[in-house]
C-alpha cells in the first residue's frame, strides 16, 4: 500500500519502519524533517515532501505526488505546554487537520487514519477505565479542544464523502529519540539524566497509561490494514496503568545506583480499555515499561 505520513518524528518515524517492514510504500510530509533522525529509525532514504500542514494546496500536491492510498495524520502541536498561542493552536491542529481532509477528498485517498489522543477523556479517577465511548471534555485546553475538534470533523468528512477513517486515541508515547509533548516528556528526562549521571528529579503523571513507540506503531499499521473497520474510534494504549513507583522501580532496575527523587507531581489519569482494539485489529502491545525503556536506552547508546 502506498502511504503517506504528515509528521517524521518519533511516532511518525517508527510507523513507517512498521509500514516498510510489511512492504508498503511510505512518504513523509514534514516542514521541517532531519534525515538522519528518519534514517536511524527506519534503515532507509524514506522520500519526504516538504511542506506546511497549513498549506491546503502543498497537502493535495504532496497527496497526489505520492499517489497516496492512505494517510496517516500525525503533525502537530503536542501537549498543552507546547501552544503559548491560542489562534496558533488551533491553525495547527484543528484548521490543519480540516485541510488534511480536504486534500484526501480532493486527492482521491480511501483512508483516513488521525493520531488523537487520551488527553479527550474527561474521566480522572485511576479505577476509572477509559472507554471509546467515555466522556470526552476538553478542560478549557487547547490541545484537548482541538483534538475532540478535529475527532468531529474528520467523522462528518468521512460521513459525506465515503472515507474510510481511523480515529486513534494513543496513550503517553515514549521512545527514541524525542517526545514532543505529553506524559512521555518526564520519562525521557529521567533516562536522559540517569544515563548522564546526574540526579534525577522525577516530574510525572501520579498514575497515567503509558505505551512504547514501537507498540503504538504496530498498532497505528493494524488500523492501516484493516479492512474493512468495524469502528471509527480506538485505543491504543499499554494495557496496563503505569504509577509513580512503578518508573521508579523500573530506572532503579536499568541505574541501580541511580540518586532520585520526586518532584512535581501531575494529577492521576487512568488507563485506557484496549478490548476493541485488541479484538477488531489484532492489537497486542509487547513492551512493558522496563523492557521498553531498556530497548530505548540500548537505541540512544
Amino acid at each position: 500500500m502506498r502511504v503517506l505520513i504528515t509528521g517524521a518524528g518519533l511516532i511518525g518515524t517508527h510507523t513507517a519502519k512498521e509500514l516498510l517492514d510489511r512492504g508498503d510504500e511510505v512518504t513523509f510530509f514534514d516542514f521541517a524533517p532531519r534525515p538522519d533522525y528518519i534514517r536511524k529509525v527506519t534503515g532507509k532514504d524514506v522520500p519526504v515532501l516538504r511542506g506546511d500542514i497549513r498549506d491546503l494546496a502543498a497537502l493535495v500536491d504532496a497527496f497526489q505526488t505520492a499517489k497516496a492510498e492512505c494517510v496517516i495524520h500525525l503533525a502537530a502541536s503536542v501537549g498543552e505546554a507546547n501552544i503559548n498561542n491560542v489562534y496558533a493552536g488551533f491553525q495547527i491542529n484543528l484548521v490543519a487537520a480540516i485541510n488534511v481532509a480536504e486534500a484526501v477528498r480532493l486527492a482521491g485517498v480511501r483512508r483516513l487514519v488521525h493520531a488523537s489522543t487520551q488527553a479527550v477523556y474527561s474521566g480522572e479517577d485511576p479505577k476509572e477505565l477509559l472507554r471509546e465511548d467515555s466522556p470526552i471534555d476538553c478542560r478549557e485546553r487547547v490541545y484537548n479542544a482541538s483534538k475532540i475538534g478535529c475527532e468531529h470533523v474528520l467523522r462528518t468528512y468521512s460521513a459525506k464523502h465515503k472515507i474510510e477513517l481511523a480515529l486513534l486515541r494513543f496513550a503517553g508515547v515514549y521512545g527514541y529519540y524525542s517526545v514532543a509533548g505529553g506524559p512521555g516528556v518526564a520519562v525521557q528526562q529521567a533516562v536522559w539524566d540517569a544515563m548522564a549521571g546526574k540526579p534525577v528529579v522525577l516530574n510525572v503523571y501520579e498514575t497515567v497509561d503509558f505505551i512504547y513507540a514501537k507498540d503504538l506503531a504496530n498498532g497505528i499499521a493494524l488500523a492501516v490494514h484493516t479492512s474493512p473497520l468495524p469502528h471509527n474510534v480506538y485505543n491504543l494504549g499499554s494495557g496496563r496503568l503505569t504509577t509513580v513507583e512503578d518508573v521508579e522501580a523500573s530506572l532503579k532496575a536499568i541505574f541501580p545506583a541511580i540518586d532520585m527523587k520526586r518532584g512535581k507531581m501531575t494529577p492521576a489519569r487512568p488507563r485506557m480499555d484496549i478490548t476493541r482494539a485488541q479484538t477488531d485489529l489484532g492489537y497486542k502491545p509487547e513492551y512493558k515499561l522496563e523492557a521498553g525503556l531498556r530497548d530505548y536506552i540500548a537505541q540512544l547508546k
